[in-house]
């Protein structure tokens, strides 16, 4: 029963429930040897609170491309805000407790604060320019003469197709993961560590794909019905 495994037994053998203890208050590398039992006993942590905490940092949430590809772009938008959500009030800042309890490398403890600084900077700009765009050009094809005098004043220079091809040039995470890459883990905090920033590598690399081959060219067929719909009107007056 996982209960009377200790703490380091039961993070090893899924590295996700290292997390999932974390937002219960248990740091696996303060107490690794103790059971998992003792610790919920002495912080009052009902039983059942702890399995369906690991059964949901342990599910999947994802959906498919197939499935996102069915979305209006409206909703795609709300999808991409939400995994914003999630990198930065979630995933990250787990990612920098732990490298902030690590001894090992200097160069993470360097390379991390500046990687989250320019990384939440990009997502608050994205969402106030591309994201504020596409909302716009919806509300002015639904007819909104608020949203036609928006885009004529705020986004009269805004270009989506230079947005998707800088986008797609994109690596953020390059360096962190080509210094991640050259070590070997030598213990528990290693190897959950390396776990967590391959796990946010693998979302950050799923979340550009989104981006890159279903929102973009949703975005942009929106733009070019809008703007033949400006054009259209334009030759009735």
């Amino acid at each position: 029963m996982v209960f009377e495994k200790t703490i380091g037994q039961v993070v090893d053998e899924n590295y996700v429930y290292a997390r999932a203890l974390h937002y219960l208050g248990i740091d696996f590398f303060e107490a690794p040897d103790r059971k998992l039992r003792e610790i919920c006993d002495e912080r009052g942590l009902d039983r059942k609170q702890v399995i369906k905490s690991f059964y949901e940092f342990d599910s999947c949430h994802r959906f498919s491309f197939s499935d996102l590809e069915r979305y209006p772009i409206e909703l795609l938008t709300e999808y991409l805000k939400y995994s914003h959500h999630i990198f930065i009030k979630e995933k990250l800042p787990y990612i920098v407790h732990l490298v902030k309890k690590w001894d090992r490398e200097e160069g993470l403890k360097n390379l991390l604060p500046e990687f989250v600084e320019d990384f939440i900077k990009h997502i608050y700009e994205e969402e106030d320019t591309t994201f504020k765009y596409i909302e716009l050009l919806s509300e002015w094809k639904k007819g909104s003469v608020y949203a036609s005098y928006d885009l004529l004043i705020r986004f009269n220079n805004y270009s989506l197709e230079a947005e998707f091809e800088e986008h797609q040039d994109e690596d953020e995470f390059g360096a962190i993961r080509a210094l991640m890459s050259s070590l070997e883990p030598q213990d528990l905090h290693d190897r959950v560590l390396m776990h967590e920033i391959k796990a946010f590598d693998r979302e950050m690399i799923y979340h550009a794909e989104i981006e890159n081959r279903i929102f973009f060219p949703k975005a942009i067929q929106l733009e070019k019905e809008v703007h033949h719909k400006v054009k259209t009107l334009s030759t009735l007056n």
